[in-house]
């Protein structure tokens, strides 16, 4: 698991980092190869260039970031292990604004064919086949979702603050996998201090009581890791929605792109287990008992690699809720309270 492996605007020449080669050999190195490889997006600095840049052809950014990955999987070849990808706001557009079309269809040249085509097709403008997927390995349901179909342009709230909420938890109310995992680019909560425009669904009321009714969803169906990126560090923090159901956030923004600080500042009622600030990945070893997530850390100096002391262990869900019990997406209605979550029970 990774993210975030753009280059810097002002000094690439890939669109893509330096980091990531050098990452992905380390993944294609371990002694027990990956089933697979979850990219958080962020992939390239898409349209945050310089004026003249050749890399506004984006095609070009996604042909070197394959290159880059080519020790995990060679897409010339089709053979490898196989890389899950998702949109970052930098494959869309780097500043939340409006989508870039040609970025948009870019992103979709290079990766549509190499992603289950089952995500959520809700007509012309937000057919989101080949960027939202879902599917099941073994005994994991995976559910990705673009965050960047709904461009909100209300004043104070300029970007993407919803993404298709029924459809993910449909996804994961239909499986039976002990294990669930989702994964979208941005983080739903603060967790080492960036700006407030870092919540993806909003600071405001609609937007609090929107994520809560989304955690509550994610969670009673069963959903035990949100894996996510868009800010350059790593930290895990463990969340526990209104049915006592625990989610970890896992943002994983080490892929290469340049890291940011950490300050210890965080959302009400998360609880930080972790962080760092090097570059690396997230590597998950799941069993019928148990699924381990260890924490891999480059050191620039020499290019030597650590593991972390810190593991995150999550237990498989003992019982999945069945539809009539398990929690849907119902209007935001009562009283926030003082974590930003309000507290209601009933489906």
């Amino acid at each position: 698991m990774m993210g975030d492996t753009k280059g810097e605007a002002d000094k690439t020449t890939t669109g893509v980092s330096e980091q990531l080669s050098i990452i992905a050999q380390k993944i294609a190195s371990l002694n027990t190869k990956p089933d697979l490889v979850l990219v958080g997006g962020d992939l390239c600095c898409g349209d945050e260039l310089p004026s003249d840049s050749p890399l506004w052809n984006y095609s070009i950014q996604f042909l070197n970031w394959k290159q880059a990955m080519k020790p995990v999987f060679d897409y010339s070849t089709n053979t490898g292990i196989p890389i899950y990808p998702v949109r970052g706001n930098h494959d869309n557009c780097q500043n939340e604004g409006a989508t870039v079309p040609a970025l948009k269809q870019a992103y979709y040249d290079a990766f549509s064919a190499y992603v289950p085509a089952n995500g959520p097709n809700n007509g012309t403008n937000d057919n989101q086949v080949g960027f939202s997927y879902s599917f099941t390995h073994n005994n994991v349901n995976f559910v990705v979702a673009d965050q960047y179909f709904y461009y909100n342009q209300t004043p104070g709230l300029e970007g993407y603050h919803d993404l298709d909420r029924a459809w993910v938890t449909q996804q994961f109310q239909q499986s039976s996998s002990p294990y669930k995992v989702f994964m979208a680019h941005e983080p739903f909560f603060m967790t080492v201090g960036r700006d407030q425009d870092e919540h993806f669904f909003g600071t405001n009321t609609v937007g609090l009581l929107n994520r809560e009714d989304f955690w509550n969803a994610l969670g009673t169906n069963g959903v035990q890791l949100y894996l996510t990126g868009h800010i350059h560090n790593e930290s895990i923090a463990s969340t526990t929605n209104d049915y006592g159901n625990t989610i970890i956030q896992l943002m994983e923004g080490t892929g290469g792109a340049s890291l940011f600080p950490l300050i210890d500042k965080h959302d009400p009622g998360v609880d930080v287990l972790h962080t760092n600030d090097l570059f690396g990945f997230a590597l998950a070893t799941v069993s019928d008992t148990s699924m381990t997530i260890q924490y891999y850390s480059l050191h620039t100096n020499d290019n030597s690699w650590t593991v972390s002391d810190y593991v995150t262990s999550i237990s498989p869900n003992q019982e999945v809720p069945e539809a009539s019990t398990a929690v849907l997406l119902a209007p935001a209605l009562a009283v926030l309270t003082a974590r930003g979550l309000r507290k209601r029970r009933g489906s």
